[in-house]
């Protein structure tokens, strides 16, 4: 079975296996072909299912995650969120990164202020205000969903 006939194969039937008799009939220059589709759909397989808890309790009234084109990474500086669609790039503020980490582990917009108040000393109410208007700033453009 050649290269293309499995990809085919494997798209219209969801089985990406060869079975006993179509790996007999196989040519072995085509096993390596396989392996390495193999390989790069198990690591884009482990590189997407990171954020399927997110997508599976997205349905959950009030619970918030990040936009599908948005990404958020922590750095020795702070931490950045990129939006990939216009390829923006924000820096974020203590605050800002808390807010996010908060997004990203699945809290509600109405208790999102009070687990980082759980959290964090906050004892000016500076933070809860920043918060809530950062997260407002979000929503506004697109990059946190409900």
């Amino acid at each position: 079975m050649s290269y293309e006939a499995l990809l085919k194969k494997a798209w219209s039937s969801g089985s990406y296996t060869l079975d006993e008799a179509e790996a007999a009939k196989a040519d072995p220059a085509a096993a390596a072909g396989r392996r390495a589709v193999r390989l790069e759909m198990e690591e884009i397989a482990e590189r997407e299912s990171w954020d399927a808890g997110a997508c599976f309790s997205a349905h959950k009234e009030g619970i918030m995650k990040l936009a599908p084109f948005v990404k958020f990474r922590e750095e020795k500086f702070g931490a950045v969120l990129f939006e990939t669609r216009s390829e923006k790039v924000y820096t974020l503020t203590p605050t800002a990164a808390a807010v996010v980490r908060e997004v990203i582990a699945g809290a509600g917009s109405a208790d999102l202020v009070a687990k980082l108040q759980a959290k964090y000393e906050d004892p000016s109410g500076k933070m809860a205000s920043e918060a809530t208007a950062f997260l407002g700033q979000l929503k506004e453009k697109g990059l946190v969903v409900e």
